[in-house]
C-alpha cells in the first residue's frame, strides 16, 4: 500500500513540475530536496479567506518598467497578488523635473495594465520629503528677482570645493575604479585608476540646485588641473534633460581642457531648464583630477527673499498642481493613497525631538541624519515652510478635492511611517503619529482613514531579541485597532541578524542557513497571524510585501544583499512563500488584548500539503497522505 502511494505520488509530482516549469515563480528552488514541498503550493492570493476577511488585499512592491514590459514580474504579481504599488513611479521626482514640468505617461499606462489585470493599484505617495524635485521647489521658496533693480553682471552661483566638502549623485566608484577626497587647499581630488570603456564611466554631481533661468546666457568657469594633461566632458540640466538623448533639452559639454596648473577653464552655456545640476565626467584618464571651484556669472537684477507667507502660497500652488495632475492621470482608478509618508521624527527615546506631552514632532531639515536613505538626498521638507498642521491638512483638502473631480468619490487616505513596532521606545513612534492625526483632524475638515505601518523589520536569532521585537508588533497592531482607523501593512520585508546585538547588522542572503530562511517564514506567519487576530474585518486595508525578491548586493540598493523577498533572484520560491501560505491559511480573528507571545515550541510543525496546520505534532496521529514536516514533504 505504502509503495503504491509512492508511485502515485511520483507520478503526480512529475506532471505538476512538467506543467509548472514554464513560469519559475510557482517553483521552489530547482535542483534541491528541501525546495520541493514549495512546488506544491497555489498562487499565495488563493489563500485569502475572503469569507472571513472581505477586504484584505495582498498587496506587492512593484517596479513599474519591469511590470510594463509583461514578461516575469507583470506574470508573478499578477498570480499571486490582489494590489500593486510602485516602488518609485508614482513619486513626485519620477513626474515632475525640476522645472516644474509634469510627465504622467509612466503612471497612466501603469494604472491601465494592472487594473486591466484585475489588480487594484494603490497610490504611494502625494506627500513627502524625499524624491522631490528640489531644483523646482527650492526656486519657489528662494529669493525673487527685485522689480525696481536694474540687471548687472555679476556671479550668481558658485561652490568652492575648499571650502563645502561634498558632491551629489556619483557613479560606481568600485566599479570603475575612482574615487573622491577634499583637501583646504586643493579641493576635489578624484583619483582615476583605470581607463574604462564609456566615456560617461567616471561621473559625478559636482554641483546641485544651482537657480539659474531658462533661455540666458551665463558663462561657467572651473578652476581645475590634473596630474597630467587631460580633459573633462559633463552636463548641465537634471536627469531628465540628460538621458532623454535629445540635444536640444539641457546643455552639454565635452573636451575641455585642463593641464597640471591651475587654469580657469570657462565655457558659455544657455541652459534650458531653471533648476540645474552640473555632472562632470573624466574619460580615458588615469591619475588626480583637481577642481577647485565651479562658478557662473551673468546678467541679474538684485534678489530679494520671500515672505513667509509667500513661501507658503508657492508651495500650495506646486502641491495643488502636482495632485490635480496625478488624479486626473490615474482617472478614478486608484482608490487609496499614502497622503503623507514618513512625516513624523524620533530617532530614539532620549529626549530628542519631543514635544511638552513628550510626543515625537514632525521631521524637519534642520533634524536630517546624513545618511539617512533617501534616494539622490532630493529631500525637502515642505512643513518647514507649510507649518507642520497645514502641511498635511492642504495635501489631504486637495486630493479630496480633486478626488471628487477625477475619481474616486470615496477615496482612502493614509498616512505612513516607518518603526511603529519599534521596542525600543515601546511603540512611541505610533502612539505619536496616533497623536498628530489628532490635531491634523481637529478643525473638523481634515479626515485621515488609515494608518500604514512600513514594517522593515528584522529577524533575530537571540531569542530575546525576537520575543521582544514579537510583543511589539502585537501590541503595534492593539494600538492601531484601538485608533479606529484602517490598518494597512505598507511595505513589509524582513532581514535577518545573528547575535545578541540588535543593531548588529543583518547577514547577507548567501550566508543565511536553511533554518534561518525557516525562522523568517515563522515570523511572516506570525505577522499575518496577528493582523488577522487583532484587526476587525472592517478595519482591514491589507498586507504589502515591499520587495517581491531578494535585494542585490549593489551600491544604492535598498537592504542590499539581504533576503527581503519571497522569492529569490532568479525569481525561485523560498522558504518564506510557506510562510506567507501559512501566515494567509492560518489566521483567526479574535481581538483579543494581552495575548502573551509564546515564547517556547518544542513540538512539531505538522502541515497538510495546502499549508493548513494540523493540530497533532506527532505523524502518527493522522491518518495515511502527505505532509510537510519540519518544511520537508512526508508520505505517511
Amino acid at each position: 500500500m505504502k509503495k503504491s502511494l509512492l508511485f502515485i505520488f511520483a507520478m503526480t509530482a512529475c506532471s505538476a513540475t512538467s506543467v509548472m516549469a514554464q513560469e519559475k515563480f510557482e517553483l521552489g528552488k530547482p535542483n534541491n530536496d528541501n525546495y520541493r514541498y514549495l512546488d506544491e503550493y497555489k498562487a499565495l492570493k488563493e489563500y485569502i479567506d475572503y469569507t472571513k476577511y472581505p477586504n484584505f488585499k495582498l498587496g506587492i512592491g512593484t517596479t513599474v518598467p519591469e511590470y510594463l514590459q509583461k514578461s516575469t514580474v507583470y506574470k508573478m504579481t499578477n498570480k499571486n497578488f490582489t494590489e500593486t504599488v510602485a516602488g518609485n513611479a508614482m513619486k513626485m521626482a519620477s513626474c515632475v523635473d525640476n522645472n516644474g514640468n509634469m510627465n504622467f505617461t509612466n503612471v497612466k499606462n501603469y494604472v491601465e495594465a494592472a487594473t486591466e489585470a484585475g489588480l487594484n493599484v494603490y497610490g504611494h505617495t502625494l506627500a513627502w520629503h524625499s524624491q522631490q524635485p528640489i531644483g523646482w521647489l527650492k526656486k519657489l521658496v528662494g529669493d525673487k528677482p527685485d522689480p525696481n533693480s536694474p540687471e548687472e553682471y555679476k556671479v550668481v552661483a558658485e561652490k568652492d570645493f575648499t571650502k563645502d566638502k561634498s558632491v551629489g549623485w556619483t557613479s560606481d566608484k568600485t566599479q570603475y575604479g575612482y574615487s573622491i577626497n577634499f583637501d583646504a587647499t586643493n579641493g576635489l581630488k578624484v583619483t582615476c585608476t583605470k581607463k574604462n570603456s564609456n566615456s560617461w564611466d567616471v561621473q559625478f554631481q559636482a554641483m546641485t540646485d544651482i537657480a539659474l533661468t531658462a533661455g540666458k546666457d551665463y558663462k561657467m568657469t572651473i578652476t581645475v588641473k590634473g596630474s597630467k594633461n587631460g580633459k573633462i566632458n559633463g552636463h548641465l540640466g537634471d536627469w531628465t534633460t540628460n538621458n532623454d538623448q535629445d540635444p536640444a533639452t539641457g546643455f552639454s559639454f565635452s573636451d575641455l581642457s585642463f593641464t597640471t596648473d591651475w587654469q580657469d577653464v570657462a565655457i558659455d552655456v544657455k541652459p534650458t531648464i531653471d533648476g540645474n545640476f552640473v555632472l562632470l565626467q573624466i574619460p580615458d584618464f588615469i591619475g588626480d583630477v583637481y577642481v577647485k571651484s565651479i562658478k557662473f556669472e551673468g546678467y541679474q537684477g538684485k534678489m530679494i527673499p520671500r515672505t513667509a507667507e509667500e513661501k507658503k502660497k508657492e508651495l500650495i500652488n506646486a502641491m495643488d498642481k502636482w495632485i490635480k495632475g496625478m488624479m486626473e492621470a490615474c482617472d478614478g482608478k486608484v482608490k487609496a493613497w499614502d497622503l503623507v509618508n514618513e512625516a513624523v521624527g524620533g530617532g530614539g527615546n532620549n529626549g530628542e525631538d519631543v514635544d511638552e506631552e513628550g510626543y515625537y514632532n514632525l521631521q524637519h531639515s534642520n533634524g536630517y541624519k546624513s545618511g539617512t536613505w533617501d534616494v539622490g538626498g532630493d529631500a525637502f521638507y515642505w512643513q518647514d515652510y507649510m507649518g507642520d498642521l497645514d502641511y498635511v491638512r492642504q495635501a489631504c483638502r486637495l486630493a479630496r478635492k480633486y478626488a471628487r473631480k477625477y475619481g474616486p468619490e470615496d477615496i482612502k487616505l493614509f498616512i505612513n511611517d516607518y518603526n511603529l513596532e519599534s521596542d525600543w521606545d515601546d511603540n512611541k513612534k505610533l502612539k505619536s503619529l496616533i497623536n498628530w492625526i489628532k490635531k491634523w483632524e481637529s478643525d473638523g475638515e481634515t479626515k485621515i482613514d488609515g494608518i500604514g505601518t512600513q514594517m522593515h523589520i528584522s529577524c533575530y536569532e537571540d531569542d530575546n531579541l525576537q520575543n521582544n521585537a514579537k510583543e511589539h508588533i502585537t501590541k503595534m497592531f492593539e494600538i492601531m485597532r484601538q485608533s479606529g482607523k484602517l490598518v494597512r501593512v505598507s511595505e513589509m520585508d524582513m532581514g535577518y541578524v545573528r547575535g545578541s546585538n540588535k543593531w548588529g547588522g543583518s547577514v547577507k542572503t548567501d550566508q543565511l542557513t536553511e533554518e534561518e530562511h525557516k525562522k523568517m517564514a515563522d515570523l511572516y506567519e506570525f505577522v499575518f497571524k496577528e493582523y488577522f487576530r487583532l484587526i476587525p474585518a472592517e478595519q482591514q486595508w491589507g498586507i504589502c510585501q515591499w520587495c517581491p525578491t531578494d535585494a542585490p548586493d549593489t551600491p544604492n540598493m535598498w537592504r542590499g544583499g539581504e533576503p527581503v523577498g519571497i522569492w529569490d533572484t532568479d525569481y525561485y520560491r523560498k522558504h518564506v512563500y510557506a510562510g506567507f501560505v501559512r501566515g494567509l491559511n492560518g489566521g483567526e480573528p479574535t481581538s483579543i488584548d494581552g495575548v502573551k507571545v509564546d515564547k517556547t515550541d518544542n513540538t512539531k510543525s505538522i502541515y497538510n500539503i495546502k499549508g493548513v496546520r494540523m493540530q497533532a505534532t506527532q505523524l502518527d496521529e493522522l491518518p495515511s497522505g502527505l505532509y510537510i514536516v519540519n518544511g520537508k514533504k512526508v508520505v505517511k
